[in-house]
């Protein structure tokens, strides 16, 4: 309510000279009025229905702006009138005439054959100048026609329907310019019920994964690459959920196995019985924590306690480096990191994670912990508990049918207290220590190279004199199966990079590990894996799944199964499945189109930072050399249509047609084996992201940006006019671009390494400038769930937004300059010009519709919604402004400074 509050009305003068320019006109009457209001009124005479349809508003125009024909045809019947009057008039006053009196008979005569001559003649002239009119206009018309045509082809008539329905043309787009663009696109565009928010690129999303589908569902061919059928295979096994009806838990009781955990956690309190054919494993298992917890990491690759990861040095991205710190609470297993799976997770934090965890555990009521859940939220603890004892339930039958059901109940009680307790402690721990130290001005600072040894030392501070020497044996297991295995003198010599805040949270969780009884670490252990594998198991418990997501976001259906195994199979096999999409045309007739667009964003950028103030010259030329330099990967890689390369892309990845959760875990496995392989060898630069994704992205330590063939397609690009195109897909190569010199990659130079490459004077100007845009964003308001914007966490994303339409504005006027103005009109839109139809297009981009839990957690992503990311750039564009002729005061010019770096 804020930015709203600050907006002015327009007076209604302001209001009727915008209207001119925005509302629906009638061209017609415009061409009317200025060529003909100077022809002659005789046209009056010609009343056909015809001709007062076609003429009446510049006759109009004509009869009301002065003497026309019209009245010289009045004053020449009133002459001949005249004469007729003063001859009979002087011949009854009897005065002499000068000539001699002509038979009355005589002059009747001529008088009639001159009248009707004189009619024959005038009705001859006003017809033959109708026609001659008539002609005139036809020339006209076609000649204009030929000037301005309508764009009759098919991707035009598509843009302008989709624009059409989605715009609400009775709004003020000088008020509301979300509205004016999309204030109909919902109701076009319904929300799935098995999602929680809908937009273009969610929607084209699922557009590109029907298509994968079919091409995953046709058969295996010998023509296509094996890495094809490799992924068609891990897709037929996804879909045979008979198989993975009768193969029931056995796969998740293996996998609990493989890991080190134990069949019947310590807090259940129970024992298998001689009737349960796992009994001999139990009997010989052993658990250790450390051990259970990296072999998770390597084949689930899910961080549990400790947080593990390798990229490139960010000083030298010449070397890798291995970090260890704070847990990632996102899932690397793809299956389960779709939006509604990462939406729950951010309830977990908000409904289990942020409860008070140092309760007593005699005092501890789950029962009571349920109601003050339910208290909060309907859709949050108690959801979650009810959910995961169902799933134990289950689980306890299968491993033995004959279970005391009344002890299970005790002990499933028991253990998922115990486990909800440590995830409680662990976010806790990591809350804290990233809320205790200050991040430095400069993220260089606050990053710290250290060895093993040294690490150890630092965790066993806060336990000492005891120790807990964990990390070179965490090493030695986590490269276990590598080529690095055997190498001691590498973890001896090992350097890790981590942060001040990452060291005080393994201090701290060191701490906690010590104190803890190991049977709880256990519970938290078990009681993660179990989640994250039991939806690829059997239909019972996926059904129990859907019905806990229905309670916990809101939504009433589900994914199709076909579709969720077609997401899941992108996610693993995006290259193989991209196949499909990789075709010879793109590269002849679109690659060469694209790639000229974005070199015109490129020398637009160019030109913006030549023109800034605050920049020094020396700063300006190395940050047009970096953008110079920035790779592209637009479309799909050469490579891709290549079979042998495509397999050696895929090379030691194997599926099998019956065994759907062993292709997942062997398949991330061999992932993470491959990084921890390739970990002394410089990451290669390349595609971010695989063709088959509807999205753009920007690798800092790469400099380097992935436009996939995904979204290189309606409605984002094919638009049919290129004022649409680069107002759609070209604010979006600008955004990606713009990120290399957002608040984290002007901290990158040209070859991605972190150094300081600007001068001291130019980073306070634009540190200055960025404040603007903080300011700016935590105003805006969001009524429907009372929350404001945080401007802090969405900075890199709004200064992208920013830069990037302005680049694309400025992009499209070189293109006009040097390839000529478009001529074409938009059918139905015709009343707007092309620059008016970049800024519609811009704003059709985010068009898109929420539940109100997708909306609340929205807010702690980094991108805004997207009615405030449309209303924070264009009210900082003075080009919008001029555009639709916006007064200064109203909501989208607002009187407030406008933010702008680039």
């Amino acid at each position: 309510m804020a930015g709203r509050g600050t907006s002015e009305h327009t007076t209604t003068d302001d209001m009727d000279e915008r209207n001119r320019i925005w509302t629906t006109g009638n061209i017609n009457h415009g061409f009317f009025h200025e060529n003909l209001q100077q022809q002659p009124l005789p046209l009056q005479r010609q009343q056909t229905p015809g001709a007062l349809s076609l003429l009446s508003a510049p006759v109009r125009a004509i009869s009301e702006n002065g003497n026309g024909s019209a009245n010289g045809n009045g004053i020449g019947n009133g002459a001949a009138n005249g004469h007729g009057q003063a001859s009979a008039s002087e011949s009854d006053q009897g005065k002499q005439l000068p000539y001699q009196r002509i038979s009355p008979n005589l002059i009747g005569i001529q008088s009639r054959f001159r009248r009707s001559y004189y009619h024959k003649v005038v009705l001859g002239a006003l017809l033959a100048l109708v026609i001659i009119l008539l002609i005139a206009i036809i020339v006209l018309s076609v000649s204009i026609k030929k000037s301005n045509p309508i764009c009759r082809s098919r991707e035009c008539i598509r843009s302008a329907a989709s624009l059409i329905y989605a715009m609400d043309e009775q709004t003020d787009p000088c008020e509301d310019f979300y509205k004016f663009t999309c204030g109909r696109w919902a109701e076009e565009h319904p929300r799935p019920d098995s999602v929680t928010s809908n937009d273009w690129f969610r929607e084209r999303q699922a557009h590109i994964m029907r298509v994968v589908r079919e091409f995953l569902r046709s058969n295996i061919s010998s023509a296509e690459p094996e890495a094809v059928g490799k992924a068609k295979t891990m897709y037929g096994a996804c879909m045979d959920t008979k198989q993975l009806d009768q193969r029931n838990l056995e796969p998740l009781v293996d996998y609990l196995l493989r890991f080190q955990l134990p069949l019947l956690p310590t807090s259940l309190n129970l024992t298998l019985g001689n009737e349960s054919k796992y009994t001999a494993q139990v009997a010989n298992a052993s658990y250790n924590w450390l051990e259970s917890m990296v072999a998770i990491k390597q084949h689930l690759s899910m961080d549990l306690i400790i947080g593990f990861d390798v990229f490139p040095d960010p000083f030298n991205r010449s070397i890798n480096r291995i970090a260890l710190g704070t847990p990632e609470t996102e899932s690397a297993f793809p299956f389960n990191n779709d939006d509604s799976h990462k939406l729950l997770r951010k309830i977990h934090r908000k409904t289990i994670f942020m409860q008070n965890s140092d309760e007593d555990d005699s005092e501890d009521d789950l029962e009571s912990e349920e109601e003050e859940a339910a208290k909060q939220t309907t859709s949050g603890m108690s959801a979650y508990l009810n959910y995961i004892r169902k799933v134990i339930e289950k689980y306890l039958l299968y491993v033995d049918p004959y279970v005391n059901q009344e002890e299970a109940t005790v002990g499933i009680s028991q253990l998922v207290k115990q486990g909800v307790k440590v995830a409680r402690k662990i976010h806790e721990l990591k809350e804290d220590a990233e809320n205790s130290t200050k991040p430095s001005k400069n993220p260089a600072d606050d990053i710290i190279y250290i060895s093993l040894t040294q690490l150890q030392n630092q965790t066993d501070k806060n336990i000492a004199p005891k120790t807990l020497p964990i990390w070179m044996r965490y090493m030695e297991l986590i490269l276990k199966g590598t080529r690095h295995e055997k190498n001691r003198q590498m973890t001896t010599n090992l350097t890790i990079i981590t942060s001040q805040a990452d060291i005080l949270y393994l201090q701290n969780v060191v701490e906690y590990l010590e104190e803890t009884p190991p049977s709880h670490i256990e519970s938290y252990l078990w009681l993660s894996t179990i989640e994250e594998l039991v939806l690829h198991t059997t239909s019972s418990m996926r059904l129990l799944h859907s019905e806990y997501m229905r309670l916990a976001i809101g939504t009433e259906g589900s994914t199709p199964r076909s579709l969720y195994c077609a997401n899941g199979v992108n996610s693993l096999f995006g290259m193989a499945v991209s196949y499909v999409l990789a075709d010879e045309e793109f590269t002849r007739v679109k690659l060469p189109r694209v790639q000229r667009m974005l070199s015109d964003i490129r020398r637009a950028f160019d030109r913006l930072v030549r023109s800034t103030a605050w920049m020094d010259a020396a700063t300006k030329r190395k940050t047009m050399q970096k953008s110079a330099e920035m790779k592209s990967f637009i479309g799909f890689p050469s490579w891709l249509r290549n079979g042998t390369a495509l397999n050696a892309y895929y090379e030691g990845a194997v599926v099998n047609a019956s065994m759907h959760l062993e292709n997942l875990m062997g398949f991330v496995h061999w992932q993470m084996m491959e990084k921890l392989n390739e970990m002394d060898k410089p990451e290669p630069i390349g595609w971010a992201t695989s063709p088959s994704n509807v999205n753009a992205f920007h690798t800092f330590q790469s400099n380097a940006i992935t436009v996939p063939i995904a979204i290189l397609q309606y409605p984002f690009y094919d638009l049919g006019l290129e004022a649409l195109n680069y107002g759609s897909i070209g604010t979006i190569l600008g955004h990606e671009l713009t990120h290399g010199f957002d608040d984290s990659g002007r901290r990158f130079d040209r070859d991605g390494n972190m150094v300081e490459w600007w001068s001291n004077q130019t980073i306070n100007e634009y540190v200055n400038r960025t404040e603007c845009f903080v300011e700016q964003y935590s105003r805006y308001h969001l009524a429907d769930i009372d929350e404001y914007i945080d401007g802090e966490l969405t900075l890199g994303e709004n200064i992208a937004d920013n830069g990037g339409m302005r680049e694309a504005y400025y992009a499209y006027r070189l293109y006009v300059k040097e390839m000529g103005r478009e001529r074409s009109k938009l059918p139905g839109l015709e009343h707007y010009t092309h620059e008016q139809l970049f800024f519609i297009a811009f704003g059709n981009l985010w068009c898109e519709t929420y539940t109100p839990a997708a909306s609340r957690y929205a807010l702690s992503d980094s991108h805004c919604p997207g009615q405030m990311r449309l209303k924070g750039v264009l009210s900082n564009s003075e080009e919008f402004a001029r555009t639709f002729r916006c007064a200064r005061g109203s909501a989208m010019n607002p009187h407030q400074r406008k933010c702008r770096i680039w």
